[in-house]
């Protein structure tokens, strides 16, 4: 199965058990991912299941872990056309809200 096909659950599942293969890696248990990242053992718990965490729960384990470089680079935009490229330069330039062409 392609990333691009999965439920939003199933995604959350593979990330956890993602980054917990990457904490046993590390040679940390979850209490000391919890004390590193300054999340709650609860909540490591949660993430590694696939469970519901907050995007900042999930931003201090990923820089505890130093993931944070390929959590940047895959919400990088990668534009496919240059209409695309045309709006990521002006959503960068204006605070406005960008329009959508349809």
């Amino acid at each position: 199965m392609t990333y691009e096909l999965m439920t939003p659950d199933e995604l959350a599942s593979k990330l956890g058990k993602n980054l917990k293969l990457v904490r046993a890696a590390r040679g940390l248990r979850q209490e000391d991912l919890a004390k590193v990242s300054g999340a709650s053992l609860q909540a490591i718990k949660n993430l590694e299941g696939g469970g519901k965490v907050e995007l900042i729960t999930f931003l201090k384990v990923a820089q505890a872990l130093d993931l944070v470089r390929g959590v940047w680079e895959s919400c990088q935009p990668q534009p496919q056309t240059l209409d695309e490229i045309e709006r990521i330069e002006a959503a960068r330039s204006d605070t406005s809200r960008v329009r959508q062409r349809l």
